[in-house]
C-alpha cells in the first residue's frame, strides 16, 4: 500500500483537531546534495554536538564508493565510526539524545542512536535541514519544491505524524533553546530581482507571528547553518565573504540580532559544545576540509578528523 501523508496549512498540538491542505503520494526524490561544498573529493562537514556532550555526528564525503555516510566521534578524537552509510546529510539530535534525524534522498528520516529502528519521516517534496525542537516533540525542516506545494519550512509533530508549512522561502531553521520560537534565513529581493543578501527571522509557532531580526547584506554573502548556543543568548552561523579570500567563515551574533561579528575565517557549517565552551567546525580550505574543535572565542584551534584509513 503506498504512503498518504496529510499535508495541513493551520498546525495544532492537538492529534485530533486537523485541517487540510491536501493528499499526496509517496515521492522518493532524488539523492541530495542540498548544501554541499564544492570542488572537495573528500569533506567532513555539518557536526553536530550530542546533547551529552559525548559524540559529534558528521557528514563524511568521499570519492571513494560505500564510505560517505554519517559518522560518530568523540570530541578528543577516539571513536570514529560509521554510523549511517550513504549520501546522508546534516544530522541532528534529539534532546533526549536518543535520536538522530537526517535527509536523505532528499526526505527527513531518523535513526536511533544505537543503530536501530530506521524511520522514514516524509514522503513528499524534497527536505533537508532538520532542526529538532528541544520540546513538544516537533521536527523543523525545508521543503524545496514550490510549484505543487508550499516550499519553505515545514514543521512536523512526529507523535501526531502532522506535517505543516508555516513559513514560505524559509531556509536553515534552528529552535530557540528557551521558547517557542524557530531562527530562519530568507534571502532579501528587491522588485526587480536584484539581491540585496540576506534577512534573518523569527516565527513563533504558538502564534504563528512572523518578525524581522536582522539584515545581512554588508560584508555577508549566503549566509546558512544557524545555531543557537544552549543558553539562547548567540547564534553562530557561516557566511560567505563578498570579498577577500572567497572562503566561507563563522559569524556570530546576539539573539536579538545585534553584535554581528566575524568569528574565524576559513570555516564552514558548525556547532556549539552542550556547555558552549567550544565549537566544532569545518576547515574550509581545500588543502584541508576537516572536523576542528577551537574555543568559543576562536581561538586554541585543533583538528579533529584525518585522512580515513579503513581496513
Amino acid at each position: 500500500m503506498k504512503n498518504i501523508h496529510l499535508y495541513l496549512s493551520v498546525f495544532t498540538f492537538s492529534c485530533f483537531t486537523i485541517i487540510f491542505y491536501g493528499c499526496t503520494k509517496n515521492n522518493e526524490g532524488e539523492p541530495p546534495c542540498a548544501d554541499c561544498p564544492i570542488n572537495y573529493s573528500i569533506i567532513d562537514f555539518e557536526p553536530a554536538w550530542s546533547p551529552d556532550g559525548e559524540w559529534i555526528a558528521y557528514y563524511h564525503g568521499d570519492s571513494r564508493p560505500g564510505y560517505n555516510g554519517i559518522y560518530l566521534i568523540r570530541p578528543d578524537g577516539t571513536g570514529n565510526h560509521l554510523w549511517q552509510p550513504r549520501a546522508v546529510e546534516t544530522p541532528a539530535w534529539s534532546p533526549d539524545g536518543k535520536w538522530i534525524a537526517f535527509s536523505y534522498h532528499a526526505h527527513i528520516w531518523k535513526k536511533k542512536f544505537d543503530g536501530d529502528s530506521l524511520t522514514q519521516l516524509t514522503f513528499q517534496g524534497r527536505n533537508f535541514f532538520p532542526s529538532w525542537s528541544p520540546y513538544d516533540n516537533l521536527i523543523v525542516y525545508v521543503q524545496s519544491v514550490c510549484s505543487h506545494m508550499p516550499c519553505g519550512l515545514w514543521l512536523l509533530n512526529i507523535e501526531c505524524n502532522i506535517h505543516t508549512s508555516i513559513v514560505l522561502y524559509g531556509m536553515y531553521p534552528d529552535f530557540n533553546p528557551f521558547n517557542k520560537q524557530i531562527l530562519f534565513r530568507t534571502k532579501w529581493v528587491e522588485k526587480n530581482g536584484n539581491v540585496l543578501g540576506d534577512s534573518v527571522f523569527l516565527y513563533d509557532y504558538n502564534s504563528g507571528i512572523k518578525s524581522f531580526l536582522v539584515a545581512l547584506i554588508n560584508a555577508n554573502w549566503d549566509n546558512s547553518f544557524f545555531k543557537y548556543n544552549n543558553s539562547g543568548t548567540k547564534v553562530l552561523f557561516t557566511s560567505q565573504p563578498r570579498d577577500g579570500d572567497g572562503l566561507p567563515g563563522l559569524w556570530i551574533m546576539n539573539d536579538d540580532g545585534s553584535n554581528v561579528k566575524r568569528l574565524t575565517s576559513q570555516a564552514y557549517s558548525a556547532d556549539w559544545s552542550p556547555d558552549g565552551s567550544r565549537i566544532v567546525f569545518t576547515d574550509s580550505r581545500k588543502i584541508n576540509g576537516r572536523l576542528w574543535i577551537m574555543d568559543a572565542d576562536g581561538n586554541n584551534k585543533k583538528q579533529l578528523t584525518f585522512e580515513h584509513h579503513f581496513n
